[in-house]
């Protein structure tokens, strides 16, 4: 009775992990096929223009607004771009890179390198 029991206990658990695994690949075939068959739409058509609009919930001054303003418009477009798709649409450094077309690697160091050359603005200013 025992080696019934134990059998019908592997059959259960080997087609249970079958189950899992026809799942998982169902479901990456499945948005493989979704990215294949996606439409990517260049950032540059999508936003011709990218303008930064300074919120924030803290008292800023205006000659601090003026100052943080100035400083971003020493930014490229391309540093713009990742400054709004990271700090505005609060992408990852991942998403980042695949809605561009680079890697991680060089979105998280333009983003370091933009935040290091608004620091030496800024503190240039003050």
């Amino acid at each position: 009775m025992g080696t019934k029991l134990r059998t019908c206990e592997e059959v259960e658990k080997g087609f249970s992990n079958y189950i899992k695994l026809c799942l998982r690949h169902a479901s990456r075939d499945y948005f493989k096929k979704l990215y294949r068959d996606s439409v990517l739409i260049p950032f540059d058509e999508c936003e011709p223009k990218i303008a930064i609009n300074i919120r924030t919930s803290t008292t800023i001054t205006f000659e601090d607004f003026a100052v943080l303003s100035q400083a971003i418009e020493t930014l490229s477009f391309s540093e713009k771009r990742v400054l709004y798709l990271k700090f505005f649409q609060d992408k990852t450094d991942k998403e980042i890179a695949q809605f561009i077309g680079v890697t991680r690697q060089a979105i998280t160091k333009s983003k370091s390198n933009v935040l290091v050359k608004l620091k030496n603005h800024l503190e240039i200013q003050s």
